[in-house]
């Protein structure tokens, strides 16, 4: 029923709106095979990735109750820590051997791999309890290699079905699904639980929803048998087409969505450390957040596109940047908070969906690999993400939460002069 619902919508969206969604700031040369893509994915391939979307970021989601299992087991909470340092270096790797592996297998069979082998860490995780502690190593190690395979392959699914100008909206629904899936996973987890001692029982259920996304990927990969798609090559992440990503007008994204992702993490990670120096509850601040960003990516997907990808960056920033400044000057009102955390959410929650839109734009225009462009901006996100909190916790130590703040609108600031860098060069 839910199926039906999304595609019905979806479908009715594509007969009210058939506009172009993207006015580029310089002419795009196409190329012969452009034309034969679509304009909008077919909903009965759209609506089921979306929702498997949701349901692997709702699995991802629940290493944040790692640490609420552990303790329940009888173990140490912290060592939820080393799991996850495990599943970063996962992660990693799976980013670097995704596209190589796609261009032998196609990208829809390989997000149905990920599904599973999220899966397979769900059940880990549901039973390192019965079997040890290394279930829950191994839990953490295929985690990090199935979400990464999903997150950085999906994007590519949506870029090889459609037109450059297409694929800003489809690259913003995409990514508030995924939000909208980290974001229900926390709550839902408890709720599954709520009033029995068996927390196991939360990874039991996200390894069943895994099957089912897996099951939602097969739909999708036989609905899109009835549209072009470009072909599979030059997916491979080498270092010769990285390099070529990073050495021309390319690289702007790429350090624009690395900046992007230290100040997330770094607000993210010492939310709670911020909250309490203001006698607040980091609860709202995610809450906010979370409901913000998720609103925001549904309701606009559709006209974000009408406006210019250079401006619409600058745009962003400025907002990211007043959030931050309004956390600094906030001593401990509730309403400032939340503005911020409005103003905040708004201004970073159409950043990585924009940027990854300008990128494999920019891409297509220089003739260069759109699949390694989308690879090398995901592994700038994800360096940004993972390395900035060891930076931002020493700065922190020494010179409390405040500078840290400082440090991130500075960033901010050098990414407002990036944006304003490629605006001129365009």
């Amino acid at each position: 029923m839910l199926l039906s619902l999304f595609m019905k919508v979806y479908d009715n969206d594509i007969h009210r709106n058939t506009e172009t969604l993207f006015v580029p700031e310089t002419k795009v040369h196409q190329r012969s095979s452009v034309p034969t893509l679509a304009d909008r994915m077919p909903a009965a391939a759209f609506v089921p990735f979306l929702i498997g979307a949701v349901i692997l970021a709702i699995a991802y989601g629940s290493s944040f109750l790692l640490a609420d299992v552990l303790r329940a087991s009888g173990r140490e909470a912290a060592e939820a820590g080393n799991i996850i340092s495990i599943g970063t270096i996962a992660t990693l790797a799976g980013c670097a051997g995704a596209g190589r592996l796609a261009e032998r297998t196609g990208i829809l069979p390989l997000i149905i791999c990920s599904a599973v082998m999220m899966a397979s860490a769900m059940a880990c995780f549901a039973s390192f309890g019965f079997f040890g502690i290394g279930f829950a190593y191994a839990g953490g190690l295929l985690l990090g290699l199935g979400w990464s395979v999903f997150y950085i392959l999906a994007p590519i699914q949506l870029i090889h079905c459609l037109k450059p100008a297409a694929r800003l909206e489809a690259l913003t629904l995409l990514s508030g699904s995924q939000m909208l899936g980290i974001g229900l996973s926390a709550p839902l987890g408890h709720f599954l639980v709520q009033g029995r001692d068996q927390t196991a029982l939360i990874y039991v259920c996200y390894g069943l929803f895994c099957i089912v996304a897996a099951g939602l990927m097969i739909w999708a990969q036989r609905a899109l048998k009835t549209i072009e798609q470009l072909p599979m090559t030059a997916v491979a992440l080498t270092i010769p087409l990285a390099a070529g990503i990073v050495r021309a007008e390319t690289v702007f994204p790429v350090i624009m969505i690395g900046l992007s992702a230290c100040v997330f993490s770094g607000l993210s990670t010492f939310q709670t450390l911020y909250a309490e120096s203001r006698g607040l509850s980091s609860g709202t601040f995610f809450l906010t957040f979370t409901v913000t960003t998720v609103a925001l990516r549904f309701s606009v997907a559709s006209q974000i596109g009408k406006l210019p990808l250079g401006k619409l960056v600058l745009t962003l920033f400025a907002l990211t940047l007043a959030g931050l400044a309004l956390l600094a000057v906030n001593e401990k009102s509730i309403v400032l908070y939340i503005a911020a955390t409005v103003l905040f959410a708004i201004g970073y929650g159409l950043t990585y969906s924009t940027l990854n839109a300008m990128i494999v734009n920019l891409a297509d225009e220089r003739g260069l690999s759109v699949p390694v462009a989308s690879q090398v901006f995901t592994i700038g996100y994800f360096i940004g993400a993972f390395g900035f909190p060891y930076i931002a916790g020493g700065v922190l130590r020494g010179h409390g939460i405040d500078r840290t703040l400082l440090l991130m609108m500075g960033i901010v600031v050098v990414n407002m002069i990036v944006a304003m860098t490629v605006l001129r060069r365009r």
